[in-house]
């Protein structure tokens, strides 16, 4: 099946109910229906006001599909409720899974960590990854990229500790 193509469509922040999501970005139906796959959410990359791609994820809520907007997402690009804004989003055919090149090279150089990354599910791999992604040094995401192989030859990550 061929993938959708990227999309754009005009905005604004919907607040939500809830203790963790504060607001929302409702994607138009006409857009989310060339994504939507039989249930659940969609791995996008997402670009608000044409700056850099992120991905995420085209969540169904209600009779919507949505996008979650964190706090971050909202301060850095300055968004306020009820003023529109441009969103262009488009397929992520990695999943969300594309491996920074520091996290890469870590892996690269050590078989057993790759092999135990490779293992998680796609859901903690994100995080992980997010983790990695969100330093703002280079050198930062290497020291971060180092601490997760060492977490997960040690078996130290709160995931792991969960299953003994």
């Amino acid at each position: 099946m061929p993938h959708p193509a990227p999309a754009a469509f005009t905005a604004s922040l919907s607040p939500a109910e809830g203790p963790m999501i504060h607001h929302l970005i409702i994607v138009p139906e006409e857009v989310s229906a060339m994504y939507r796959k039989d249930k659940g959410a969609v791995r996008i990359l997402c670009s608000v006001e044409g700056m850099e791609e992120f991905p995420c994820a085209l969540n169904p809520r209600g009779e919507d599909y949505v996008i979650m907007a964190s706090k971050q997402l909202i301060r850095k690009h300055h968004l306020k409720e009820g003023i529109p804004f441009k969103v262009s989003i488009r397929p992520d055919l990695n999943d969300g899974l594309e491996l920074p090149e520091e996290f890469l090279e870590v892996l690269n150089q050590d078989g057993h960590a790759n092999q135990l990354f490779e293992a998680l599910l796609p859901g903690l791999k994100r995080s992980l990854l997010y983790y990695i992604r969100s330093a703002k040094s280079t050198d930062t995401r290497i020291k971060r990229s180092f601490q997760i192989a060492e977490k997960l030859k040690t078996g130290q990550l709160h995931v792991q500790k969960k299953q003994e």
